[in-house]
């Protein structure tokens, strides 16, 4: 079976590396895998924390960010590590399980073609999520011409050959979108599957507040009118 590289950045994560390694353990026994983690400028103890996890886990590649800026930037770290040419990346918060890497990876595979890009799609959520997720979606689907949704949704699988030659990634969030908006450009088949969305067990979310959703939202709206106006798709 193909390898691929799972890229995983993390930012002030610390309570939460020991599980994610377990789930790491669990998951390069049923896929050939190659783990790179990012330290993704954490101001708490995650780096000591992986660190110290990587020493049970055999083959795991550690990236170290001083600063933190932005998701797509430690995202981007980790492809320039990447040994093999399938690329998947999620969230370090396991709200996500790594148990969906496994199925967007079986999806892959039984396509038996590179222009596939596979994604998750949110299940589970709480209604005022969903409600921001669809104000989004409508917003972008207008504004690029192209039926979006969910789109910070993970994880991201695809091909190298997908942003082969493209100088410009996003370091902020908006990366999700760009690769999607990519996907569909060059006219990639794109599989979606359900994923349940967890809820945050350790550490706090960029976006688990009212007053957090709103500021995330219009980041967000500003990203996408940023890569709009630059042409960047």
């Amino acid at each position: 079976m193909p390898r691929i590289s799972l890229i995983i950045p993390c930012y002030n994560e610390e309570e939460n590396i020991k599980l994610l390694f377990s789930q790491i353990l669990k998951l390069k026994t049923k896929i050939n895998l190659e783990v790179i983690i990012i330290n993704n400028g954490s101001i708490d103890n995650t780096r000591k924390k992986i660190l110290i996890y990587q020493k049970k886990i055999r083959g795991i590649k550690i990236v170290n960010i001083k600063k933190n800026i932005g998701f797509g930037n430690g995202v981007k770290k980790g492809i320039k590590k990447a040994s093999s040419d399938i690329i998947c990346y999620t969230h370090g918060d396991l709200q996500i399980s790594l148990d969906s890497v496994l199925k967007a990876y079986k999806i892959y595979v039984a396509q038996k073609s590179k222009n596939i890009l596979v994604k998750g799609t949110r299940r589970s959520r709480p209604f005022v999520d969903i409600y921001f997720t669809l104000l989004m979606s409508l917003f972008n689907t207008v504004l690029f011409r192209k039926f979006l949704f969910d789109i910070h949704a993970q994880p991201n699988l695809f091909n190298k050959y997908l942003i082969k030659n493209i100088k410009f990634l996003p370091d902020d969030m908006s990366i999700d979108l760009y690769i999607i908006l990519c996907a569909k450009i060059k006219k990639y088949n794109i599989l979606r599957f359900k994923v349940n969305f967890l809820k945050r067990e350790f550490g706090i979310g960029s976006n688990d507040t009212l007053i957090k959703k709103v500021k995330y939202s219009l980041l967000s709206l500003f990203c996408s009118l940023r890569i709009f106006l630059n042409g960047r798709y």
